[in-house]
C-alpha cells in the first residue's frame, strides 16, 4: 500500500488525508462570514456541525472546536464560515456551516486577524485603562418570560433578560468567575486584564420546570457584532460605562 501511494503522489494524484497534514486545531483559522477568503486557499469541502436534538455541550467555543476538528480531519486548516445560526426558538445550540480551505502559508492570515481584533478592542477602551470592560447580552430567543442574574463571586453584575445587555467595568484582575442559577447553573472563568474587553453571551435552554442559564464566552469580533443587534438603552449603556467601580 505505501508503494502505490508513493507512486500516486509521484504522478501528481491528489489524495485526501496524505497530500497535506495539519497536526492540531490551533492550525485552523476561522474566517467569519463578513471576512474575505484570502488568495491561495485551496477547497477541501464541506463542514457543517448542527445539534441533532440531543446535544447538551454546544456553546460557541464547543461548536468551533468541533468545526475545527472536522477541519483537521479533512486535511484543511481554514474554515470559512457561511452560516452561523445563534440559540433560538428552534435549537438551544449554535449550528454552523461552512467550508473548509487549506492554505499554505497563514503567517500573513494570522497578523490580518489579530490587527483587526486589536482595532476593535481598542475602539472599546483604552489599553491603558486600569480597568476591563465585560459585555454581557443575551439575544432574542426562547425562554423570553425567563430572566436570570450574572453574578460574580457574590455580587450581581446584570440581570440578563430576553434581548438585553449591559457593560460591566471590573477592576479585579486575574482568574474571574461569573455565574448564573435558576434550576440549574452556569459558570465561566476569564482571566480578567486591565485594559481589555470581553464578550458573555447568555442564553436559556430547556429545563424540568424553569429554564436554565447558559453564558458563553465568544471572541471579540463575534461578541460586538451579536452585541450591536440588540436594540437597548443608550442612556442605560452610557451610566453601565461611566458608573463607580464596585468590582
Amino acid at each position: 500500500m505505501k508503494h502505490i501511494i508513493i507512486l500516486l503522489l509521484a504522478l501528481g494524484f491528489y489524495i485526501p488525508g496524505f497530500a497535506t497534514i495539519v497536526s492540531d486545531t490551533t492550525d485552523v483559522i476561522i474566517i467569519n462570514q463578513q471576512e474575505p477568503l484570502p488568495e491561495g486557499a485551496r477547497h477541501i469541502g464541506k463542514v457543517k456541525i448542527t445539534d441533532g436534538g440531543f446535544k447538551v455541550n454546544c456553546g460557541y467555543e464547543h461548536t468551533i472546536e468541533q468545526a475545527k476538528a472536522k477541519a483537521v480531519k479533512a486535511g484543511g486548516n481554514l474554515i470559512k464560515i457561511t452560516e452561523l445560526k445563534s440559540p433560538d426558538g428552534f435549537s438551544t445550540c449554535y449550528r454552523l456551516f461552512g467550508e473548509i480551505y487549506y492554505l499554505e502559508n497563514t503567517a500573513d492570515l494570522h497578523l490580518s486577524q489579530n490587527k483587526s481584533a486589536d482595532s476593535t478592542l481598542k475602539s472599546l477602551l483604552p489599553d491603558t485603562a486600569s480597568y476591563a470592560l465585560v459585555y454581557f447580552y443575551r439575544p432574542r430567543g426562547m425562554g423570553s418570560l425567563v430572566s436570570y442574574d450574572v453574578k460574580m463571586n457574590d455580587s450581581t453584575v446584570c440581570r440578563l433578560k430576553n434581548n438585553s445587555r449591559s457593560i460591566v467595568k471590573i477592576y479585579q484582575t486575574g482568574s474571574t468567575t461569573f455565574s448564573a442559577k435558576t434550576e440549574s447553573k452556569s459558570e465561566i472563568t476569564i482571566d480578567i486584564q486591565p485594559g481589555k474587553a470581553y464578550f458573555v453571551r447568555g442564553s436559556i435552554a430547556m429545563g424540568a420546570f424553569v429554564g436554565r442559564p447558559k453564558l458563553n464566552v465568544v471572541d471579540a469580533l463575534t461578541g460586538l457584532k451579536e452585541y450591536n443587534t440588540i436594540q437597548s438603552n443608550k442612556d442605560q449603556d452610557k451610566l453601565e460605562r461611566e458608573k463607580d467601580p464596585t468590582y
